[in-house]
């Protein structure tokens, strides 16, 4: 390993430690929130109904009269797999939702741990209930073996007009283009990295871009996501939750340091502490009750550490200081 990313890995481990008794815990969330990778939460405008997605099979459905609960099984998105014609179809990964026009759309990805041969697909409904998904198939942002990024972990931000599309793991990382006016194809834009952690092992994915004040923050989940049952990463190479900022959506992207995000840039958001070990594939949600929160899944000790016992956490955020604070 080089010595910048030795020193850089040490400092990160340094930071970790201090910062550890500094993170607020999750809210009290009730119900069924075990089994939650990968989480999207939106509220239905209709009734106010609560909706969760999350990774495995066809995408889990539940529901909740508020964000914390109680959480109720609710059915699959994808019942009987995805249209896509890659392996995983039948086990599509991180969901992002997102209302527009009176139209719910939700982003998902197929493909196969440790391969880029992955695409991002989109299904829409517009009440969101089991039963109701119309499943469009790939988007034609797709990856195979040889290219820069892997499509993988959508997230979605209108900005004047322009739908914008984050995506990435590994492989370069972070990537972002645009999708047509209709949301549901690419718009043939060719792809550019807006994020690169170039340390070992810390590789970057689940992307989340969300707007506040004078800024756009690129949230991320760095480091190991999965297995910890069978194997755990070192201390501080476990899942966390990164953010960097740009005053564009498209970049340059830089955290509280002023490191870019494409130099292996960014500000720990949350990390291990007490029973909360490898927080991450998160987002940002404007809650009406509880206002800004991030979402995220995390092992919580005392129940297990298989990825089948990843819990749904949310924490309120500060942004007093421009930059999140949980």
């Amino acid at each position: 390993m080089a010595a910048h990313s030795l020193l850089r890995t040490v400092l990160l481990a340094l930071t970790l430690v201090v910062l550890s008794t500094a993170f607020s815990n999750p809210l009290p969330c009730t119900g069924e929130c075990i089994d939650t990778h990968d989480p999207s939460l939106i509220r239905r405008t209709s009734d106010g109904t609560y909706f969760r997605f999350a990774t495995g099979g066809g995408i889990s459905i539940h529901t909740a009269p508020s964000i914390t609960g109680p959480w109720k099984t609710a059915g699959e998105v994808l019942p009987s797999g995805s249209k896509i014609n890659n392996p995983g179809a039948d086990d599509a990964w991180a969901p992002d939702v997102h209302y527009v026009g009176g139209t719910y759309y939700l982003y998902y990805a197929v493909s196969t741990f440790g391969t880029q041969t992955s695409a991002i697909g989109v299904a829409t409904s517009t009440s969101m209930d089991a039963g109701t998904w119309t499943d469009h198939g790939s988007t034609s942002v797709t990856s195979t073996t040889g290219d820069d990024y892997n499509a993988i972990d959508p997230n979605l931000i209108q900005v004047s007009g322009k739908n914008y599309l984050t995506f990435g793991s590994f492989w370069g990382d972070l990537y972002q283009t645009t999708l047509s006016s209709n949301l549901e194809s690419w718009s043939q834009s060719t792809p550019y990295r807006i994020e690169l952690n170039s340390t070992s092992p810390q590789p970057s994915e689940g992307a989340y871009v969300y707007h506040t004040g004078s800024y756009y923050y690129l949230f991320f989940s760095s480091g190991s996501c999965c297995g910890y049952d069978t194997s755990r990463p070192a201390p501080g190479d476990e899942y966390k939750i990164m953010v960097c900022r740009s005053t564009t959506v498209t970049g340059g992207y830089v955290d509280r340091n002023g490191q870019a995000c494409t130099n292996s840039g960014g500000t720990l958001v949350l990390g291990s502490h007490g029973v909360v070990y490898g927080p991450g594939g998160q987002g940002v949600y404007d809650d009406i009750v509880e206002g800004s929160v991030l979402y995220y899944h995390y092992v919580d000790t005392n129940i297990g550490y298989a990825d089948g016992d990843k819990v749904l956490g949310i924490n309120k955020i500060d942004w007093s200081t421009g930059w999140p604070v949980v």
